[in-house]
């Protein structure tokens, strides 16, 4: 079953389900609908499947870029249902604009609205009976975890107890730092177990003895990768006489891909600047009206190859909120944040300004947080793969920040980091970017630490997500 459901044979056959869906939701509403058709008949005639591939090609790259179509194993039907319904709601935006502009057909509010909603009833509900089959091969399971003796696997373990409930039941772990497998763990140990978790940080002939046990009983193994094992990810295979390795390459884009990135950069963050300039100039407006101080906050981050410069940000808290403290983490209820400021960071306009950082050429709209030289020390301390994450410019968001919620750890958020530099592609920025928009609505991942100094982990967010700043003017997704 886990098989069928990761073979991206489904992913094609749900795209052509979702091309019949959508064609039979407009047919299905043109025939509720007094003028039984859905397409201007004065430019394309009367056949209403003239408009159907503009109509399904427009509606399955949406999807795609909303991650519909990513089947990975273990996430809650309500993800999907958020995607879906932003994914709706931007075809049926794009369907009355492009029919508007170029006058190709037209779509009625009353069958734009009856196809929106038996679409979206019959697309979830397909997702649904997918969830079920994979819930058959993903279901809660006896699980037996494997993990060290140091921080990594005790934040392991909290993390599948706390947000792997739905998947696993924890029935037995094992601390360990020496080498070997389960072959010394005593029969009865494994009576009951479907699943063996293998935390980071053992040794790679543990985790191999370990995974070959359970291969032996046709377990299913789930492995947290350490941070080489992430490079692993597009190596290149190479033979060398008879000798077969693999060539890895550090995490960084190669000469094409930044300069498509680049001009990616700038088009977009112009549009997005001349899209949001009315909220800004009020912006401009009502922060000093409301709170002494100016209306912009000027911080000093660390971005590509360690290099300092200028992030600005809407002011959202006090004026000198941390005169007397220092850097301090922003809390959930953090008394400094103004009224105002409640409101523009549970919206992000208080980042729209970094757009600006984005035309400068300091970030990119796509990227690892940028974060301020007093917790990158710390982090560099704690995590001896973080220096890669600065090998490409900081982003407005990220795929840690799409990905990981709110009290993700800083490790955890890293191995996204890492994978999103690894997999680099102008497609993956764009999933990103509409991801983003669906962590803004749905607000779960962008909430604050639950008190002020909770941990460092908060202090990479994102205008879409995951954790609050240790800065006294960084929002609750800086």
């Amino acid at each position: 079953m886990i098989k069928l459901y990761r073979n991206n044979g489904m992913k094609g056959v749900l795209l052509l389900l979702d091309l019949l869906v959508i064609y039979v939701s407009y047919r299905f509403a043109a025939g509720l609908l007094p003028e039984g058709n859905w397409s201007s008949p004065i430019i394309l005639g009367d056949s209403p499947f003239r408009s159907a591939p503009w109509l399904g090609m427009f509606t399955v790259m949406t999807y795609y870029f909303f991650n519909l179509y990513d089947l990975a194993g273990r996430r809650k039907p309500a993800q999907f249902l958020w995607n879906l319904l932003l994914a709706q709601l931007f075809v049926a935006a794009g369907l009355i604009v492009f029919g508007y502009a170029s006058k190709l057909f037209s779509l009625t509010p009353n069958l734009l609205l009856i196809a929106f909603s038996t679409q979206l009833l019959l697309s979830f509900g397909l997702r649904l009976l997918l969830f079920y089959i994979q819930s058959k091969g993903f279901s809660r399971k006896s699980t037996l975890a494997i993990i060290g003796n140091e921080a990594p696997g005790d934040e392991v373990l909290r993390s599948v107890l706390e947000q792997g409930r739905p998947w696993f039941r924890i029935e037995r772990i094992v601390r360990t730092d020496e080498r070997g497998g389960g072959a010394g763990l005593p029969e009865e140990a494994w009576a009951g177990i479907e699943t063996l978790l293998i935390g980071p940080g053992l040794a790679p002939e543990t985790k191999a003895e370990w995974a070959r046990t359970a291969g032996q009983r046709n377990m299913e193994v789930v492995i947290v990768p350490d941070f080489y094992e992430l490079y692993l990810a597009d190596a290149e295979p190479q033979q060398i006489g008879d000798l077969l390795v693999y060539s890895l390459m550090p995490p960084q884009l190669t000469l094409p891909e930044r300069l498509f990135k680049r001009l990616f950069d700038l088009v977009a963050s112009s549009l997005l600047l001349l899209a949001a300039s009315p909220v800004m100039l009020a912006m401009f407006v009502l922060i000093p009206l409301t709170s002494r101080g100016k209306a912009l906050y000027v911080q000093e981050r660390i971005g590509l190859q360690e290099k300092p410069f200028p992030l600005y940000k809407f002011r959202s808290m006090v004026d000198g909120a941390e005169t007397a403290t220092g850097p301090v983490l922003a809390g959930r209820n953090d008394a400094r944040v103004t009224r105002l400021g409640q409101w523009i960071r549970a919206t992000r306009i208080d980042e729209l300004p970094q757009l600006f950082n984005v035309l400068l050429g300091h970030m990119s709209l796509v990227g690892p947080r940028p974060e301020r030289a007093f917790f990158i020390n710390r982090f560099k301390e704690e995590l001896p793969h973080y220096t890669y994450r600065l090998m490409v410019k900081p982003g407005l968001t990220g795929y840690a920040q799409v990905m990981a919620g709110y009290a993700t750890t800083p490790s955890d958020k890293l191995r996204y980091d890492l994978m999103y530099i690894k997999r680099y592609s102008l497609l993956l920025d764009l999933k990103i970017l509409f991801q983003t928009i669906r962590v803004v609505v749905q607000r779960e991942q962008a909430k604050g630490v639950a008190a002020a100094g909770g941990g460092a982990d908060a202090t990479m967010g994102t205008l879409g997500g995951a954790g609050s700043s240790a800065s006294g003017e960084t929002a609750a997704g800086t």
